[in-house]
């Protein structure tokens, strides 16, 4: 099929997905029309299968491998392959994921309509387990609204997924991914954050675009409430400016009692304390100032054992 997308470069990254990488590459082949380019960075795989594979796939017309000496985890990975990328369009793909045939029609037709978009995101399909399949709608989004607690929970409301289309231009502005965090911050999220704190446009598309397969990943049962720290700690001065000091305060105090770590807590408590008096606070605000520190590290520990 000729290629009808020439502005759209595909990325993939990969590691131990083996077969898994075929499907994803299929999935594009599928598509109503083809790309400018696949590109597959291989992030220093030890697993033989996945290497074999992509031994045979750059052999493929259009489908060009790049080895990374050593592994730096999937953000630091994308951005070996959206360096290399040629196309104007970025659209991400993890090796374990597929997109659905359409995807890159209304995705370029996203970026046509709005041709100020730094990136566009869709709606998506989660599937938790095999057959069970949930549809996450596009709706509005804002950091305000993405940064705060969830309701009657602790969990922020973070619902932008890290392969969302965007621009080149967008990705080099925002300066990459930050290759300085460690295995189990967020990288896609913080990425994002810095990416809508500048003056950049960005359109939902309410087509399905991505197939997430989460059953198949582990990146999420890495994620620990010091995760969420570190965002907060490295962005406050964000959530101040969107008023959510309390939060940012919150997630320090939680990540201080989830690891047992008494060095500051007093200070966490005595500034989340000066948000309530200010009438900044919320429901998560007096679970996490009076639950005890062993009673949230064993909720956790459940949590991420079913993830």
């Amino acid at each position: 099929m000729p290629c009808q997308y020439p502005e759209i470069s595909v990325v993939i990254t990969c590691y131990r997905e083996g077969e898994l990488l075929r499907e994803a590459i299929e999935s594009i082949r599928q598509q109503t029309g083809q790309p400018r380019e696949i590109i597959i960075v291989n992030d220093a795989s030890p697993d033989a299968v996945t290497n074999q594979v992509c031994h045979e796939l750059a052999a493929e017309p259009n489908i060009r491998v790049i080895w990374q000496t050593q592994n730096g985890g999937p953000s630091i990975a994308r951005n070996t392959g959206f360096a290399a990328a040629q196309g104007s369009i970025l659209v991400p793909l993890d090796a374990d994921d597929i997109l659905p045939p359409d995807a890159l029609s209304h995705i370029q037709k996203a970026f046509v309509q709005h041709p100020e978009a730094g990136f566009v995101y869709g709606t998506y399909i989660r599937l938790d387990q095999p057959g069970h399949e949930k549809v996450v709608p596009a709706t509005s989004i804002s950091l305000a609204s993405m940064l705060r607690s969830r309701r009657f929970s602790l969990s922020s409301n973070w619902t932008l997924i890290g392969t969302a289309p965007l621009r080149k231009s967008l990705w080099e502005a925002v300066g990459y991914s930050d290759p300085t965090l460690g295995v189990e911050d967020l990288h896609d999220l913080e990425f994002w954050l810095r990416a809508m704190t500048l003056p950049c446009q960005f359109y939902p598309i309410t087509d399905v675009i991505y197939i997430w397969r989460k059953y198949l990943g582990r990146n999420s049962r890495k994620v620990t409430p010091l995760s969420w720290s570190h965002i907060a700690e490295k962005h406050f001065q964000t959530y101040q400016q969107i008023g959510l000091e309390y939060r940012a305060w919150e997630l320090r105090l939680l990540a201080s009692k989830w690891t047992g770590d008494r060095h500051d807590r007093h200070d966490y408590y005595q500034a989340l304390w000066k948000c309530i008096c200010k009438g900044q606070f919320q429901f998560s605000t007096w679970i996490i100032l009076l639950t005890p520190a062993s009673i949230f590290r064993l909720l956790i520990h459940w949590a991420k054992r079913w993830r």
